[in-house]
């Protein structure tokens, strides 16, 4: 009893339209299988999918075009039949390689290698920082030069960089690195790399010169020789302080020379122009006063000439009586006409 209860039923649902479905799905669920187990295996063995930054180089194992091939294979679905040819891939996005001696200034994927350390013309190596970017263009040229590897970053990026920045930057003095010709001189850097790079299948995007570090010593042997060379340049300037006081004084003494000559000539043109003045009023003056003489003379010989004529007794007469008028003092008593010349010249 116990044991059949123990032991459960089991129902089951005999039903014709239930049947009827299990057995459509399971026959679909056969030819999809059927169908797809073939495209999966024709992918798996058939077809290969290149990533968008990727670009490839493909790669005959065996028959007439046994090899590399020229043509680049470009992102998306590409053939690549199983054990007879393969397609090798390299990225086609901007790649780096740090020269850098800190690990923290290298981004995650970048090769990095030691700091490039230029020797300049004044004797102090600089340790630069340098960061190339670049992109691959000919897959098939890397592929058969340096192998299916990134062994191109050191065959070509290190190999060349190194050397070209020594090279080019080596010829500038440590302290002009912040001038102006340490541009000119980056820009030839920059045309020289992307001919070899483009000789090797890349392309050269930027080189980023970041940091300069210089040696313990240049900075007090640079301070020394500032110092000398603000000396020099102070000598120099009041040397020509002196020069131009010398040809100021030697200028003051010219002008006043010139001065002192020009007020002698304009003193003596004075005391001519006030002796012809002098000269020429003494002759006015005589010439006036020869006239008046003359005239005076003349008067006289007119006065002369008519007291010689007639009326001169009445004329005599009346000057005597003046005469005689001037000489008496005291007060005059005149009884008689004193114009009545007749009785002034008869007196009884």
């Amino acid at each position: 009893m116990f044991e059949a209860l123990k032991t459960s039923p089991r129902f089951r649902v005999q039903s014709p339209l239930l049947q009827n479905l299990r057995r459509r799905f399971g026959k679909l669920g056969l030819r999809l299988l059927f169908v797809l187990v073939p495209l999966f295996f024709l992918r798996a063995c058939i077809v290969t999918y290149v990533p968008p930054d990727k670009i490839g180089v493909r790669q005959i194992s065996y028959g007439f075009g046994k090899g590399l091939q020229k043509e680049p294979v470009s992102p998306g679905w590409r053939r690549e039949v199983s054990s007879y040819e393969r397609i090798f891939t390299f990225p086609r996005d901007v790649q780096a390689v740090e020269f850098t001696n800190s690990a923290a200034e290298t981004g995650a994927g970048h090769l990095q290698r030691p700091a490039v350390k230029v020797p300049t013309v004044d004797g102090y190596p600089v340790d630069l920082d340098v960061t190339v970017l670049y992109r691959v263009t000919d897959p098939y040229l890397l592929a058969s030069r340096f192998g299916l590897s990134k062994a191109y970053e050191d065959a070509v990026v290190v190999r060349f960089t190194d050397p070209m920045v020594k090279q080019y930057l080596g010829e500038l003095l440590a302290e002009e690195f912040y001038h102006e010709k340490r541009l000119t001189q980056v820009h030839a850097l920059k045309a020289a790399l992307a001919q070899r790079f483009t000789d090797n299948g890349l392309e050269l995007a930027d080189v980023l010169i970041r940091q300069y570090d210089y040696p313990e010593t240049f900075q007090a042997l640079t301070e020394q020789k500032k110092i000398q060379d603000q000396s020099v340049l102070t000598n120099q300037a009041l040397a020509k302080q002196a020069e131009v006081q010398t040809r100021l004084n030697r200028v003051i003494a010219e002008g006043q020379n010139l001065v002192n000559v020009s007020t002698a000539e304009f003193n003596a043109q004075i005391t001519e122009i006030n002796a012809q003045k002098n000269l020429y009023q003494r002759q006015k003056t005589a010439e006036a006063d020869l006239l008046v003489k003359s005239a005076q003379a003349n008067g006289t010989e007119q006065i002369n000439r008519a007291l010689e004529g007639a009326g001169s007794a009445k004329l005599l007469r009346l000057r005597r009586g003046i005469a005689l008028l001037e000489g008496i003092k005291g007060p005059i008593y005149i009884t008689e006409d004193p114009t009545d010349l007749g009785k002034l010249g008869n007196p009884k």
